[in-house]
């Protein structure tokens, strides 16, 4: 099968291996994983990481890999937060949450960076964006960072936090509630203190 062919039967932009046969169904395997590799060797294609690529020049942004690379996830975290303009800084890797274990991708369109959460906690995101709501993120911040967080107006300083009177920290409580953990429901009462001062 000829590149031109291909992308024109392909829809996606990231797509698996799988994908691929689905797509160029009458060529045998072997000479599909092949071909693909071929492309990615002359940069037609992106390596994603093994059995996952992308169009190099269709690929708008992180999220349309991290759909595929590891699922399933949401963007939380201090991606979500500098997102949700709560946290002013730049984040040199996608930082999700998943139920699988924590893993760590180091992939031609950036890091992305997994954290594992307990499955009843896995909400609180958008499905088309895979945006954690920023009530979410902040509780999964303060769920994943808790042992290094302090109810303090020295910590909350240090990171900086801005635009808190956007959050609704009534949902937030609540949300925390749900995790099970003290130290988080505390934290994000600290943080609602700080954001009003």
């Amino acid at each position: 099968m000829k590149l031109n062919d291909f992308r024109k039967k392909m829809q996606k932009t990231v797509f698996s291996v799988s994908e691929a046969g689905r797509v160029a169904w009458e060529t045998p395997s072997n000479t599909l994983r092949l071909q693909l590799h071929q492309w990615a060797k002359s940069g037609e294609l992106l390596r994603i990481k093994r059995g996952i690529y992308a169009f190099a020049d269709r690929v708008r942004d992180q999220t349309e890999v991290a759909r595929l690379l590891y699922e399933p996830a949401y963007i939380s975290l201090e991606s979500a937060l500098n997102y949700h303009g709560l946290l002013p800084d730049v984040v040199f890797a996608l930082t999700l949450v998943t139920t699988k274990a924590t893993r760590r991708f180091q992939t031609p369109l950036g890091q992305f960076i997994y954290h594992r959460i307990k499955k009843d906690l896995f909400w609180g995101y958008d499905p088309d964006s895979l945006m954690a709501e920023k009530e979410k993120a902040l509780v999964d911040y303060c769920y994943f960072y808790s042992s290094r967080l302090f109810p303090t107006l020295e910590c909350w300083e240090a990171l900086r936090w801005q635009n808190l009177k956007e959050v609704d920290f009534k949902k937030a409580k609540s949300y925390s509630a749900k995790t099970g953990v003290q130290k988080v429901t505390t934290l994000i009462e600290s943080l609602e203190d700080y954001g009003k001062g």
